[in-house]
């Protein structure tokens, strides 16, 4: 068997969108080699991407055959990205850690990364194999300093700095924005020009949604609460609507971070409204990541194994959430043998999702959080 071919054995990834499903992995763990290299064009769009815990090393950290990022095209092609900064050593050992960021767009068309020849933002597209090197000065230093995501589309990029200054940037045109100090960017539509940003609200502090027109600023605090649950973690918003999965309990309480509302705010007022999502019950995670379309938000989720103690990661799988009923449905599931390292999951290529219903066998969810 050819690496290629034992590679593709070792990975399953399964998309509702369409219909297609790479054979499942042989039972057992497999030891992890290095994929061979994203190609300079032709891989096909992709569907999510991240970096493995080497099983040999003492703290499971992404060293050895998995210090570069592993990318799986909705073909179930696996590829390292090489060119991507991924794992780095320090003088210390204390100072170890993964030193670049990567994302992929909705539709899965281009990636975003660190590059490491020169320290650099790329933006690549997988297919025909263009790329664009954004203008933007990478900080200096061991660690991650920044975030890369998407906005809308493969056209729009975000890069939010340790610094909690974020970064618009049009990739084609080569434009960038910095945004007010304390406001990530939650949205930018290019056919207008608004931006909505926010400050995430935390334990015993508010957040807020900021709509910024031309010249008209407009801002709305976000509730504390939705029931008795706080609100926080991950938005998104568009069209000045912004939805939250708001979990059961706070970080401190164990976490028990089951859904129990899908909160949609209006971002201009902050008006809330909720409904119960409709999630399997083994759903101990989900975090929204985007909006599909108007009447649903995109869920990054995990769910623990059935008949087993161990939790996929959040992003294994992903489902389509109508913001009036709740109503779930599966895009993609997500996997691979290889454990995958920490909350380096990143997930892509969801647009071309079809309408069917969240499938998958659902087990008795194990004890959480403080109860």
């Amino acid at each position: 068997m050819n690496l290629t071919a034992r590679l593709q054995a070792t990975a399953m990834i399964t998309l509702v969108a369409t219909g297609l499903a790479v054979p499942t992995p042989a039972a057992g763990a497999v030891a992890p080699s290095r994929p061979p290299a994203l190609p300079e064009s032709g891989s096909g769009p992709a569907a999510f991407a991240y970096l493995c815990a080497n099983p040999k090393d003492p703290e499971k950290s992404p060293t050895g055959p998995c210090d570069t990022w592993r990318l799986v095209t909705t073909q179930g092609k696996i590829f390292s990205v090489p060119e991507a900064v991924a794992w780095e050593k320090g003088k210390d050992p204390n100072e170890d850690g993964v030193s670049g960021s990567f994302a992929i767009s909705p539709d899965g068309t281009r990636v975003a990364y660190h590059r490491a020849r020169d320290r650099r933002i790329v933006v690549r597209e997988l297919t025909s194999g263009k790329s664009w090197t954004i203008p933007y000065q990478v900080p200096t230093g061991l660690g991650s300093p920044f975030s890369l995501k998407f906005v809308r589309d493969g056209r729009q990029l975000t890069v939010l700095a340790d610094s909690e200054v974020d970064t618009l940037v049009q990739v084609e045109a080569g434009t960038v924005r910095r945004l007010p100090k304390g406001w990530t960017l939650l949205d930018a539509d290019p056919a207008t020009g608004r931006l909505t940003l926010f400050k995430s609200p935390a334990m015993q502090i508010r957040g807020a949604f900021r709509t910024d027109e031309g010249e008209r600023t407009t801002t709305a605090k976000i509730a504390e609460k939705a029931g008795k649950h706080l609100i926080w973690g991950e938005f998104a918003a568009r069209n000045g609507q912004a939805a939250n999965l708001v979990p059961k309990d706070p970080p401190a309480c164990g976490p028990d971070m089951t859904p129990v509302w899908l909160a949609v705010f209006s971002t201009r007022t902050g008006k809330m409204t909720t409904v119960k999502p409709r999630l399997p019950a083994d759903v101990y995670q989900a975090d929204v990541i985007d909006w599909l379309n108007a009447k649903e938000i995109v869920a990054a989720a995990g769910r623990e194994r059935p008949g087993k103690k161990a939790e996929t990661a959040i992003g294994s799988y992903v489902y389509a959430m109508n913001v009036t009923t709740g109503a779930s449905r599966l895009i993609a599931k997500l996997s691979t043998t290889e454990e995958v390292f920490r909350e380096s999951l990143q997930v892509g290529g969801y647009t071309g999702a079809q309408d069917r219903p969240a499938a998958g066998k659902v087990t008795k969810p194990g004890k959480r959080g403080c109860d």
